[in-house]
């Protein structure tokens, strides 16, 4: 039972940073946010184009963020709502990264995109779908207090990153 509260504040902790990264672009200036409101939108509807081409190419660096910084929600989802189906898991992962591209709409951060959204979500899902293999592999619980320690060790780093670069301005 501990394992699954420290996965839900590890669930909780990562999205309210995951917000910050994918709304606020990672400032913390509020006089930066306010002029973001006064910034013109726009919305790309047609997946892996507008945003996604660089010089005529894909831009497979953001895809690939993108995908990654989801599979940990999916991870974290299958741990904390073993209860729930597969395709609710799959539906909450979409809505949340519906809800941030409406939000980048609203608070003019960022171009909303589809293509953000199909890879947000296929990021979940993979994290998902990985989550459910090693629970094929490994005992449920070692696999559980295994993730949340290696989650809660890793987001630790990060912090401790950002934090450096704040500090230092770099």
């Amino acid at each position: 039972m501990k394992t699954q509260k420290s996965a839900r504040l590890l669930l909780i902790i990562y999205l309210l940073v995951l917000i910050w990264i994918l709304l606020f672009k990672v400032t913390i200036s509020l006089g930066d946010l306010i002029h973001s409101l006064n910034r013109s939108r726009s919305i790309n509807l047609i997946p892996f184009q507008a945003s996604t081409i660089i010089n005529g190419k894909i831009g497979l660096l953001e895809i690939t963020y993108n995908f990654l910084i989801f599979v940990p929600f999916g991870g974290l989802l299958g741990i904390v709502n073993k209860e729930k189906s597969f395709l609710t898991k799959v539906l909450w992962i979409a809505g949340f990264s519906l809800g941030i591209e409406i939000l980048q709409f609203i608070l003019g951060v960022g171009a909303s995109d589809v293509t953000d959204l199909l890879t947000n979500t296929t990021g979940g899902v993979a994290g998902l779908l990985i989550y459910q293999l090693l629970r094929q592999l490994f005992s449920e619980t070692k696999l559980d207090r295994f993730l949340v320690l290696l989650g809660g060790v890793l987001f630790t780093v990060c912090i401790g990153f950002v934090v450096f670069l704040l500090i230092y301005n770099l």
